[in-house]
């Protein structure tokens, strides 16, 4: 009887341990930041930055950065709020190695483009396909995100990893507009 109440009493301070250590894990700044991101609330998210959470955390399940989060609810106020807090405007996700500024190059977004690219957005980073903002955002046919990336010194020549450069992709997608400002950006082939 004595071995079966110690038995119990082991099973009962390790599940109460358990229980403490996951409260842990949620309760902590990181992951209220996230959530607080998630959730779109702006003062929480200053309130965790100003206490010295990194702006540039990210989800323990899939590993996405808090600006993405951002950038993908599409507020600017809150990718603005990251970035003043020093968030790398060039942290990728990790599946596809997209980064906010493509994101928003995808979704013509051009005021979400100028807010990146006006904290140093690079515009030539490539994801893991070799796709630029700017090769992505012609694919999309979005010549106005195409404009101002060109504008921000986005190379009209690199080329993903099939050989295709964004002046082939505006050819093939008969998009005369954007190949003129591809061809007098000094894009070739």
């Amino acid at each position: 009887m004595l071995a079966l109440k110690r038995t119990l009493s082991l099973i009962a301070s390790f599940l109460f341990l358990v229980a403490g250590a996951s409260l842990q894990v949620s309760a902590s700044p990181q992951y209220d930041l996230l959530k607080a991101v998630d959730e779109q609330d702006i003062q929480e998210v200053t309130n965790l930055l100003a206490q010295g959470v990194s702006p540039d955390t990210r989800r323990r399940s899939d590993r996405v950065p808090a600006l993405l989060i951002a950038v993908d609810k599409s507020n600017l106020a809150l990718v603005k709020l990251l970035l003043d807090y020093e968030a790398n405007p060039d942290i990728s996700d990790p599946d596809r190695g997209e980064t906010a500024l493509m994101r928003r190059a995808i979704a013509g977004d051009v005021t979400g483009v100028k807010l990146l690219l006006s904290y140093e957005a690079d515009p030539n980073r490539a994801d893991i396909g070799q796709e630029t903002a700017l090769i992505k955002a012609v694919r999309a046919r979005k010549s106005r995100v195409v404009r101002v990336l060109l504008e921000a010194g986005a190379d009209p020549n690199v080329q993903d990893f099939t050989g295709k450069t964004a002046l082939e992709y505006a050819k093939l997608s008969r998009n005369r507009n954007v190949v003129r400002m591809l061809e007098e950006a000094g894009a070739s082939y």
